[in-house]
Protein backbone atom coordinates (compact mmCIF):
# COMPACT_ATOMS: atom_id res chain seq x y z
CA UNK A 1 0.00 0.00 0.00
CA UNK A 2 1.30 3.41 -0.98
CA UNK A 3 0.57 6.64 0.38
CA UNK A 4 0.70 10.37 -0.92
CA UNK A 5 2.68 12.68 -0.50
CA UNK A 6 -0.25 15.00 1.54
CA UNK A 7 -0.29 11.68 4.48
CA UNK A 8 3.20 10.83 4.59
CA UNK A 9 3.28 14.94 5.57
CA UNK A 10 0.58 14.20 8.26
CA UNK A 11 2.02 11.26 9.46
CA UNK A 12 5.84 12.86 9.95
CA UNK A 13 3.60 15.99 11.39
CA UNK A 14 2.28 13.91 14.36
CA UNK A 15 5.28 12.18 14.96
CA UNK A 16 7.63 15.61 15.28
CA UNK A 17 5.21 17.13 17.28
CA UNK A 18 4.48 14.15 19.42
CA UNK A 19 8.68 13.96 19.86
CA UNK A 20 8.48 17.64 20.65
CA UNK A 21 6.44 17.05 23.22
CA UNK A 22 8.39 14.40 24.61
CA UNK A 23 11.87 16.25 24.31
CA UNK A 24 9.59 19.19 26.05
CA UNK A 25 9.03 17.47 29.03
CA UNK A 26 12.31 16.05 29.02
CA UNK A 27 14.55 19.33 29.70
CA UNK A 28 11.87 20.59 31.65
CA UNK A 29 12.68 17.27 34.03
CA UNK A 30 16.67 18.29 33.60
CA UNK A 31 16.12 21.56 34.36
CA UNK A 32 14.36 20.94 37.50
CA UNK A 33 16.75 17.92 38.43
CA UNK A 34 19.44 20.42 37.92
CA UNK A 35 18.51 23.06 39.75
CA UNK A 36 17.74 20.62 43.03
CA UNK A 37 21.65 19.58 42.74
CA UNK A 38 22.79 23.22 42.29
CA UNK A 39 20.53 24.28 45.41
CA UNK A 40 22.40 21.23 47.22
CA UNK A 41 25.67 21.86 45.95
CA UNK A 42 25.49 25.89 47.36
CA UNK A 43 24.51 24.30 50.46
CA UNK A 44 27.50 22.18 50.91
CA UNK A 45 29.92 25.11 49.51
CA UNK A 46 28.48 27.36 52.20
CA UNK A 47 28.88 24.93 54.90
CA UNK A 48 32.41 23.97 54.18
CA UNK A 49 33.01 27.93 53.92
CA UNK A 50 32.04 28.73 56.97
CA UNK A 51 33.67 25.59 58.90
Amino acid sequence: MQIDQVEWLRRENYFLREQNKKLKKELSETKKYLEEILIKFKEINKKNNFS
